[in-house]
């Protein structure tokens, strides 16, 4: 049970910590203090509640026939945060699903949307009492289930469209969602197929509250036109730190499995993992800008339908080093290798009796990219976006069939503290 929560109780943990650390800023930063590093970018916490009308359908076997089912109306609270970047100009958001709740009778099906993550570009730079337009996309899924068949998950591309209204105490947000494509093929059995056509359209009601991260420090630097570094502090020794980082990840897969899609097709293959703790200790080098980190992630992930599960697990500690590209404002990206330790299990069973149970323990080059949002270089606290790829993840097994790992992970919002820069 804890583990299951594990991810859940760490975003709690990350939301209370911003609030902890930060005064409640109930205005833009970048209006009342000028454009500069300390105001490039604001965060916000919030809750949205989608609603997706009735227009998804697919079908499913009763006495012998095939029934139609449609999808009805639903509503889908779920938990955002967010970044303000460029002074109101665009928003980076990630969204965390809690779950869907159909307004209709048929609860024999499970259907399940994520905004997941994605941007937003303000036509009219987000201020006080202005109705600021917005376009923007995003990166997100859906999984889908009808009785005892597999459940069926995808990635979807969604197009975003909407108005957003600044005021004092708080921000909020009335958008469209459109997805592009809409049309799937699901297996009713181990050998039939039949039409799955999602919701094309949604919406979605948004109250954020803006937390402040910088002001603190703007105040104290004492200049509206901050721009620079941190004077000499780089030469005292204190800015170079050992960090210890801690925040949700989830990830993506972008290939197939032969073995399921040879021998288990009605089972689908493994698309999206949800929520998992990316942890990490690691030290910052000031003059080079560079920093070593040793992260720890671990994951259980499953397939089942027709009397048919399999279950993986998946334990990596990995290896970075990266090298950040510049400094924009406190907005600061970062590339770098990844030399990863990988233990993987994957086990099968059919009507409760095993098929294969195998792991392995191998080593996978891999690439991380990212950004800090560091208001100042020495600072004590930072928040950090990794987005690691793993191209040649595999388990060989069994054979001659594999199962491909190979997957993007996110983690969107990532705390770090550098312990050796605090003043007690």
């Amino acid at each position: 049970m804890a583990k299951r929560y594990l991810p859940q109780l760490l975003l709690s943990f990350l939301l209370l910590a911003s609030a902890r650390i930060s005064n409640l800023a109930f205005a833009q930063v970048y209006r009342d203090y000028g454009k500069n590093r300390f105001t490039f970018a604001q965060t916000f916490i919030g809750g949205d509640l989608a609603f997706t009308p009735s227009h998804g359908q697919s079908f499913r076997f009763r006495n012998g026939d095939l029934e139609k089912v449609d999808f009805g109306n639903m509503v889908s609270p779920f938990i955002s945060v967010s970044g303000l970047h460029f002074w109101g100009r665009a928003e980076f958001f990630t969204c965390f699903s809690l779950r869907s709740i159909s307004l209709d009778n048929d609860k024999s099906f499970f259907f399940l949307r994520s905004p997941g993550t994605g941007f937003k570009y303000f036509v009219i730079p987000v201020r006080h009492n202005v109705v600021s337009p917005y376009i923007g996309m995003s990166i997100g899924s859906f999984t889908y289930r009808i009785d005892n068949a597999a459940k069926f998950t995808r990635l979807e591309f969604p197009l975003l469209a909407g108005v957003a209204y600044s005021f004092k105490y708080g921000f909020i947000e009335l958008g469209s969602t459109y997805y592009i494509k809409n049309d799937y093929r699901y297996f009713i059995s181990e050998s039939i197929t039949v039409p799955l056509r999602t919701p094309r359209l949604g919406f979605i009601l948004s109250y954020k509250y803006f937390v402040d991260l910088s002001l603190s420090n703007f105040k104290k630097n004492k200049s509206p036109n901050a721009t620079g570094f941190d004077g000499d502090e780089g030469k005292t020794g204190r800015s170079n730190s050992i960090f210890f980082a801690i925040g949700p990840a989830y990830s993506f897969f972008t290939s197939h499995s032969s073995y399921n899609k040879a021998t288990r097709p009605y089972l689908d293959d493994y698309r999206i993992v949800g929520l998992f703790p990316d942890l990490g200790i690691g030290y910052y080098h000031y003059k080079m800008d560079a920093a070593v980190n040793l992260s720890f992630r671990w994951y259980t992930a499953s397939l089942e339908g027709f009397g048919v599960r399999q279950k993986l697990k998946r334990r990596s500690i990995a290896l970075e080093t990266y090298k950040f590209l510049g400094d924009y404002h406190g907005f600061a990206p970062f590339l770098g290798p990844v030399l990863s330790y990988e233990e993987i299990t994957l086990h099968e069973k059919e009507q409760g009796n095993t098929v294969f149970n195998h792991s392995n323990t191998l080593w996978q080059p891999g690439i991380i990219a990212g950004w800090d949002i560091r208001p100042k270089r020495s600072d004590w606290w930072g928040v950090r976006t990794n987005i690691r790829y793993f191209p040649f993840l595999k388990l060989k097994s069994p054979s001659p069939y594999s199962f491909s790992l190979q997957q993007i992970e996110v983690n969107f919002l990532q705390w770090v503290v550098y312990p050796g820069r605090l003043v007690f």
